[in-house]
């Protein structure tokens, strides 16, 4: 036989329940706002170096076993958002076949949400091994380039001072 009675509220209960939540609410947030704060001042002490580059790891990346073309990806980035520099969380899924990302969604740290901050964080010092070798890159890019730059410029200095180039 079913019982079609209504059960009881246990309305001490639900009490109890809303305030526990309520205090685990104000440490969560709290204890949420001190590791913000904390990657907050790495990112401070990262522009100070000016390196104007960006650099990004993947944190992770999901295919399924019936899509294995198509990827759920999670990467920490080093980018410029609205004009300023800092860390930088993306989200997006990849069609390998394409190369064409869907779905595509980035947030500085400080906004991003608390579960991808909570994924990514740990993965900060990899991100500065990663500008570390992207740098020494760029360094030996610009010191290529700037052998070409002197030799454009003497050859069109040597050209003015020839007089083949008006004032």
């Amino acid at each position: 036989m079913i019982d079609l009675r209504k059960p009881q509220l246990d309305l001490s209960s639900l009490e109890s329940d809303l305030k526990a939540l309520t205090t685990n609410s104000k440490t969560l947030n709290s204890l949420t706002d001190q590791l913000t704060e904390q990657v907050a001042q790495v990112e401070s002490v990262v522009n100070v170096l000016n390196l104007g580059l960006r650099v990004s790891i993947i944190v992770h990346s999901y295919s399924g076993d019936d899509e294995p073309w198509l990827s759920s990806d999670l990467r920490l980035s080093y980018d410029k958002n609205d004009g300023k520099w800092g860390f930088e969380i993306e989200e997006y899924d990849e069609d390998h076949n394409t190369d064409r990302r869907h779905n595509y969604k980035s947030w500085k740290f400080k906004d991003a949400p608390r579960a991808l901050r909570l994924e990514v964080v740990q993965r900060i010092p990899d991100l500065i091994k990663e500008m570390v070798k992207e740098s020494e890159v760029a360094a030996k890019q610009v010191t290529e380039k700037l052998g070409d730059a002197k030799s454009i410029a003497s050859s069109l200095q040597k050209l003015a001072l020839d007089g083949a180039v008006r004032k």
